[in-house]
């Protein structure tokens, strides 16, 4: 079986019931993992982002241009190279990472950890041969989750091992789960969905103490199935998404700002007749930069469209886009959007952030080129927004196509350079240059 497959097998085993045809999810699985490659490097097809750097064909002495190779000696992506991008992640406006392709003769490619501790101006290696999506949770720590193959038969087949730096990358612990039950998150730790046995497995939430390099259960953890965290910078406060707990299991979200010891809950669709039965929506998809002003995007097909969606129908026929939004830090939330002003897509985690001043502002293509939408007027109406600076052919970091680290602090990359914005709307290029 394909890893493809596998992740389509994933999803659909931590996916409530759903009316979309099998075919109809796998073609959805199928674009997750691809938007997801450039920060999955454990095992070494996640790097197949970087292939969108087109290499320079040969001409042979017949006059017509060699088929470029379909990948290095080693197996890499043919467009792999010394120097490219892979993946970025930032702490704050002026600790900043990134992994980079380090090719070597005879095309052998690893890649490296790199970071800088002026904003970009310099760049130095942190670690060598990284197989982790490296990812910053919180100010002055570092966290990856490596995966390797299970040489135990009766567990699973991949190994989920998380690792924790505290000195930029330099060095690393494996997070030792242990026994037992804490009231809160530490001060300077963050949440994680344990390592799953089985691919159905919901998020079981874990508090990591990067201090210690343990990971223990929280003793109060929201009363829903947590498909997932969100990714709010660690001043936001503790976001999560999933399902309601029984009942109709209608999509939800979870927030704490007391490190878990209480969490507000909220569930979409209660009471709203327009809202389809509740085995009718995709998996919610969660914003906000400061723990205070968000937006939740959820994707159902429509029911008023006849045509629903199929195996043979385009990705987005019979689909519409429902845009929640909280300006309490998710204690409460209101139904905005009315008049679906965004296009017809399939929205997931990733495709939005949440800009300077509230604007929300949604990526409405997964290929390049890219089209943006932005909202000004707190989720009423989406109109066509430009995005100076910022290149076209943008790649993901675990999904992120935007990564904002923080209000202030706005970042994106391709597989040749990287973009700051201290706004989310305005950007500025810069080349990624090692030099110790």
């Amino acid at each position: 079986m394909n890893q493809i497959r596998e992740r389509f097998d994933e999803a659909a085993g931590e996916a409530p019931p759903s009316r979309l045809s099998a075919d109809a999810v796998y073609e959805r699985a199928f674009q997750r993992r691809r938007r997801r490659a450039a920060g999955w490097t454990a095992v070494a097809a996640a790097v197949a982002t970087t292939a969108v750097v087109a290499a320079a064909t040969l001409t042979p002495s017949g006059g017509q241009p060699a088929d470029p190779p379909t990948q290095t000696a080693d197996g890499w992506p043919a467009g792999t190279r010394d120097g490219s991008i892979v993946s970025i992640a930032a702490a704050d406006a002026e600790h900043l990472y990134a992994k980079v392709n380090a090719c070597g003769e005879g095309a052998r490619c690893t890649v490296n950890l790199v970071g800088s501790d002026d904003g970009g101006k310099t760049w130095t290696v942190r670690s060598e041969d990284v197989a982790g999506d490296v990812s910053a949770p919180s100010p002055g720590v570092l966290a990856q989750t490596v995966e390797q193959q299970n040489t135990d038969p009766a567990g699973p087949q991949l190994l989920h091992i998380p690792m924790v730096s505290r000195d930029g990358g330099r060095s690393w612990r494996v997070v030792e789960t242990v026994a037992g039950k804490v009231p809160k998150v530490p001060a300077g730790g963050w949440i994680i969905c344990a390592p799953p046995t089985r691919p159905a497995d919901l998020c079981t939430m874990l508090a990591v103490d990067p201090v210690t390099a343990r990971a223990t259960l929280l003793a109060n953890p929201p009363d829903i199935d947590v498909h997932d965290t969100v990714a709010v910078p660690a001043a936001g406060g503790l976001w999560v998404s999933g399902w309601e707990r029984g009942g109709e299991h209608r999509p939800a979200v979870s927030v704490s700002h007391d490190g878990g010891v209480t969490w507000a809950t909220s569930v979409f669709g209660r009471g709203e007749a327009d809202f389809p039965a509740p085995d009718m929506y995709v998996y919610p998809a969660v914003d906000s930069v400061d723990g205070v002003t968000g937006y939740t995007v959820i994707t159902q097909p429509d029911p008023a469209d006849t045509t629903g969606v199929g195996p043979t129908s385009a990705a987005t026929a019979g689909v519409r886009t429902l845009v929640y939004r909280t300006g309490d830090g998710g204690r409460t939330w209101q139904r905005v959007h009315p008049g679906q002003t965004l296009p017809r897509a399939a929205y997931q985690e990733g495709d939005a952030y949440v800009a300077a001043g509230g604007t929300h502002v949604v990526l409405t293509r997964m290929d390049p080129p890219q089209e943006w939408y932005a909202s000004t007027d707190g989720g009423q109406t989406y109109r066509p927004a430009k995005q100076p600076g910022l290149g076209t052919a943008l790649l993901h970091t675990a999904g992120e196509r935007v990564l904002a680290a923080g209000p202030g602090a706005y970042y994106a990359f391709d597989a040749d350079a990287l973009y700051r914005s201290s706004d989310g709307l305005q950007w500025t290029r810069t080349v990624v240059k090692v030099t110790g």
